[in-house]
């Protein structure tokens, strides 16, 4: 009954988008406009973009996708095409499209999940960018710097970033970037402690000082060997020096303290490279063959030092110290064959190793005594995985209408843990997948696709982790499995013309191993809890608002409403999937949809640009539902009352850059969280205390003011 109940919600919801949207689409109409699903660069002159990343912000109907964290390197691609291809590296596109200078771009295309081939899987629709090698000869430079402040941390921040393309012959060209972001941030939070029965019983107030710095320096090299070989290299090199401190002071309700908490965290040893590169071979006008081959190693040395002090007399020093050292190694053959009319064939094979080596060591000292370790089960842990992926797809162009693709992959591997678990398992798995598009009309465009996806474990969770303040530890579980689903999508996307466009999307997920918090020996750890679904209904679209009387103005928007439901294990109970933080971008960057599986969550854009003084403003509005976590004997809500509204005001008045002047979260939207303890465990129903935070400041609740300085020159 409660699924029934979720599909009618649904339902109405898209109803309402329909007859919402398509009034407005009417209004919006440009008389005689085609639908469009290439837009040329003239097409974007209006947003003054700098680089590409501008561009594909602006496509009608689009969202860009950075892609999920999935096996295989194709499966974890985003939704973006350069030329045709997919990047040789796992920067997110989001990063990959600031290095291209609009100048370059020829045109960006809107293609559907068949068009793209088996490159990128999992995605109905793939922007392409068309780039110009000749026009990146030049020696074009772009440079983009600002400060920003951010509320609470009572410091200023920059942000730097510079790209330049060189010409090193008339067949290779080599493009660099730096980027040094500097984020100096700080949280609040204020807590009320109360009884099961709702008396206060004291108070709690905790503030956290960061400051984050990075200098990431990266290049990209393509070199046209001969006519038919292309070779791409790309290199990314990132040292990190974060550090911060953190306090606590708790208090009864006379005022009294009780106690406090005080230390820093230093993060040493910090970076991460890449070195990617593909060669791509083509026999013959429908056959060709690319390698590709990814290195990447990450590494971070963690050491946390607090003084704890508990009223009247006690003092303790509790220091944690962690390292991490990981990596993945990809290579890659694919063969693309469109020798049979109508067909265009792929198939090929991966090999990957991944691994992640963890250590941790707890230590506390009283005054004058010696020190004491804790222990703590699967503190210290190397996993590594083994993996091979044999793959083939054919996307068939049944009639100039209609586009249907099928394809299958067969992934086999092996996990190992060592350490204080000594572990080896091995899996096996069929990954079907289908999709059809078909073309109604010029303006009109249904797609559907049922697919297996596999999610990636994160070797993280297979080590324990300890919260000092928040009093929290979760174990390391290496039982812990891939989270498997059968998804099936509806999508239909209409254009009414060159600026107007609504995609409205259906979706049904049915997930085995649904990845969650699980009960070990009385730890709570991140595991699997059976099976469950997940259905939902998803909106994109853009609206010119020249029928308010705005013809510079438009509006995009993008939303979602979903229903997910599993078992309790603890409680035998149907309830909703716990969700885990899921960040909406950052106080100083855009904001980002980011639905995961909250029930709700929206974004609205809107731009209205102003001829007459070379300049642009407007706002964006971005909204989720609360989120729930469920552990052994706690509950935790999230909630955010108010949403986020970022205004910016830009000029191109000033030649030859753009000056971009916002302020981001103005409503100062905090996050209350409500966590509830029982007794015994959820089970029973019985509540021991409940904590009430409201949390200030952080990535989340800062208001930002800065503005942008960015040109080619």
């Amino acid at each position: 009954m409660k699924r029934a109940g979720a599909a009618r919600r649904i339902g109405v919801f898209a109803a309402s988008c329909l007859v919402l949207g398509l009034p407005s689409l009417a209004w919006g109409a440009e008389p005689g406009a085609e639908a469009a699903s290439s837009f040329a660069a003239g097409f974007f002159a209006q947003y003054n973009p700098t680089t590409a990343a501008d561009m594909v912000a602006r496509v009608p109907g689009f969202d860009l996708q950075d892609g999920a964290e999935r096996r295989g390197f194709a499966a974890s691609s985003g939704n973006l095409l350069i030329n045709g291809e997919r990047p040789s590296s796992k920067t997110v596109p989001s990063e990959i499209l600031k290095r291209i200078p609009a100048g370059a771009v020829v045109r960006i295309e809107l293609l559907s999940g068949a068009d793209a081939g088996s490159d990128i899987r999992g995605q109905s629709q793939i922007v392409n960018v068309v780039v110009d090698p000749s026009a990146l000869q030049g020696g074009a430079t772009t440079i983009a710097a600002g400060l920003r402040y951010i509320q609470y941390s009572n410091r200023v921040g920059w942000a730097f970033q510079a790209s330049r393309s060189f010409a090193l012959s008339p067949n290779a060209d080599l493009a660099v970037d730096i980027q040094a972001p500097n984020t100096l941030g700080r949280s609040v939070n204020r807590e009320v402690l109360l009884s099961g029965a709702d008396v206060v019983q004291g108070f709690r107030y905790q503030y956290g000082q960061a400051r984050n710095m990075s200098l990431q320096g990266s290049a990209h090299l393509n070199w046209r060997a001969t006519p038919l070989d292309t070779v791409n290299l790309n290199l990314q090199y990132v040292p990190i020096w974060n550090s911060g401190v953190n306090a606590q002071y708790e208090s009864a309700v006379s005022g009294a303290l009780r106690g406090h908490v005080e230390g820093e965290t230093q993060y040493d040893n910090n970076y991460t490279t890449e070195v990617g590169g593909d060669w791509e071979h083509r026999f013959s006008p429908v056959l060709s063959l690319k390698l590709i081959g990814l290195v990447s190693n990450t590494s971070v040395d963690q050491t946390d030092r607090y003084e704890i002090h508990t009223a009247p007399a006690s003092d303790l020093v509790r220091t944690q110290a962690r390292t991490t050292r990981s990596g993945e190694r990809i290579a890659r053959a694919q063969v693309k064959w469109g020798a049979l009319p109508g067909h265009a064939l792929e198939f090929g094979a991966e090999g990957a190793f991944n691994f992640r080596d963890t250590t941790l060591d707890i230590v506390s000292q009283a005054p004058g005594g010696p020190p004491v370790r804790t222990p703590l089960p699967v503190a210290n842990a190397r996993v590594e995985e083994v993996r091979g992926d044999v793959f083939a797809s054919d996307s068939w162009q049944a009639s100039p209408a209609l586009t249907l693709e099928a394809g299958v992959n067969f992934e086999f591997s092996k996990i190992t843990q060592t350490g204080d678990q000594q572990q080896e398992r091995k899996f096996n798995y069929l990954k079907p997948r289908v999709s059809a598009t078909y073309v109604a009309s010029p303006r009109n465009t249904l797609r559907f696709s049922l697919l297996r996806d596999v999610a990636q474990l994160d070797f993280a969770e297979f080590s324990s982790a300890v919260d000092f303040f928040n009093a929290s530890a979760i174990q390391g579980n290496p039982d812990l499995v891939p989270e498997t689903a059968w998804k099936a999508r509806l999508e239909w996307d209409t254009r009414l013309a060159s600026r107007t466009a609504l995609t409205l999307a259906l979706f049904a997920d049915r997930v085995q191993d649904v990845h969650d918090l699980v009960d070990i020996g009385g730890f709570d750890a991140y595991g699997n809890i059976g099976d469950g679904a997940r259905v939902g209904v998803e909106v994109r679209g853009s609206i010119p608002l020249g029928f308010l009387g705005r013809p510079n103005a438009e509006l995009r928007f993008s939303g979602l409403y979903q229903q997910t439901r599993v078992t309790d294990p603890i409680t035998g109970e149907d309830r909703s999937f716990s969700v885990p933080v899921e960040r909406q971008g950052t106080p100083s960057g855009s904001a980002t949809l980011n639905g995961g599986n909250k029930d709700w969550a929206y974004l609205v854009n809107f731009r209205d640009n102003l001829p007459n003084i070379a300049s642009a403003w407007g706002a964006t509005l971005v909204q989720w539902s609360g989120r729930d976590e469920y552990r052994r004997a706690e509950a935790f809500h999230y909630v955010r009352k108010t949403p986020r509204l970022d205004l910016f005001f830009e000029t191109t008045a000033v030649k030859p850059v753009t000056i971009r002047l916002y302020a981001n979260n103005v409503l100062v939207s905090s996050e209350e969280r409500t966590r509830t303890f029982y007794l015994g465990d959820r089970a029973s129903g019985v509540v021991q205390r409940y904590e009430l935070r409201e949390g200030l400041g952080g990535p989340e609740a800062s208001r930002t003011y800065g503005f942008l300085i960015s040109g080619r020159f």
